[in-house]
């Protein structure tokens, strides 16, 4: 007997679920239906998938396209706790609720309204990370070359804090951007659902308690708040974690040359003599390639590519030795 299956959010996570459950036909469990948020809102997401879809791959999808491809129905929601979108799902008498990347904090109401069975999939080792944006946070705080795991949860009253069903590691790959990182935790998602309606089909399977003491929350970043390089605040290291926990496939952190504002998505922090603070942020140098040296406490930052209103263009272009970058 089919056990339906009703998906809440967005993204190639959902894709990766539904093609991982065709794969095992022996489970019986079937996605029947996609709620999301409403598609003027998927625009900005949309538009960044646009702009870098090489670089996304089959990683950047556009959940829209779920109907034609896999015969799944969507629907748009602004909430999914409404009374209207919950009678929605309960037309389809799912046996679980998964949430990737929904919009909305789950309440209470709808809890009780499927019996609990309402899981997430989050790819970070909770309780560290709860919250948003935790590829960029996973970077800035120096996750790299680091074992994690991503987890199938219970959804409870709280954000990411629901008990533990199933866990699948993965190693957080050296000086990588968020779109790598990305890549790499989307690929537990097949694993992940597979371990863990498994666990919740075995009668003697107990789910792991949070310990609440190794909680850590993050909010969400967005550049154009976020994102400004502070070259007198920030040691050279911690300059170079921010250029690339901004970077792709985002705009990139950025900085200002006079009055142009200026999105660096490549550099690299070489240790080299100490400059006096009076000099951060100096454009004081380039190498034989014309790649511009930046004063930062403990050396220089090394710039390697620049873009412009998400067009790359020539540093020689821009930048002036002797002057400042802010």
């Amino acid at each position: 007997m089919q056990k339906n299956i009703v998906m809440l959010g967005h993204g190639a996570g959902i894709k990766f679920i539904v093609e991982s459950l065709l794969e095992h036909p022996d489970l019986g469990f079937k996605v029947v239906a996609v709620i999301t948020h409403p598609y003027k809102d998927h625009q900005p997401d949309l538009e960044i998938l646009k702009s870098r879809a090489a670089m996304y791959g089959e990683y950047g999808y556009n959940i829209f396209n779920i109907k034609s491809e896999y015969n799944i129905d969507i629907f748009e929601s602004n909430d999914v706790n409404s009374d209207e979108t919950i009678s929605l799902i309960k037309s389809y008498s799912p046996e679980y609720v998964i949430s990737i990347s929904c919009r909305n904090i789950i309440k209470s109401s709808f809890l009780n309204a499927f019996n609990r069975k309402v899981l997430n999939i989050h790819t970070t080792p909770l309780p560290k990370y709860r919250g948003g944006a935790s590829d960029s946070w996973m970077i800035l705080n120096g996750e790299w070359g680091n074992e994690l795991f991503g987890c199938m949860h219970f959804i409870d009253e709280g954000i990411d804090s629901g008990d533990i069903i199933a866990k699948s590691y993965y190693k957080v790959p050296n000086r990588c951007y968020p779109i790598q990182l990305y890549k790499v935790r989307l690929d537990t998602f097949k694993s992940l659902i597979i371990r863990g309606l498994e666990n919740l089909s075995d009668s003697s399977f107990a789910p792991e308690r949070q310990n609440i003491e190794e909680m850590t929350v993050f909010p969400r970043l967005k550049t154009i708040v976020n994102g400004r390089l502070d070259f007198e605040g920030y040691n050279g290291d911690e300059l170079e974690k921010f250029i690339y926990a901004f970077g792709y496939p985002h705009e990139g952190a950025f900085c200002f040359f006079g009055t142009k504002q200026v999105h660096i998505l490549e550099a690299e922090f070489i240790r080299h003599q100490n400059f006096h603070p009076k000099c951060y942020g100096l454009i004081f140098g380039k190498d034989i390639n014309s790649q511009y040296k930046i004063a930062v406490k403990g050396g220089y930052i090394l710039i390697k590519k620049i873009e412009i209103g998400l067009v790359e263009v020539e540093q020689k272009n821009i930048f002036r030795l002797g002057k400042f970058l802010s």
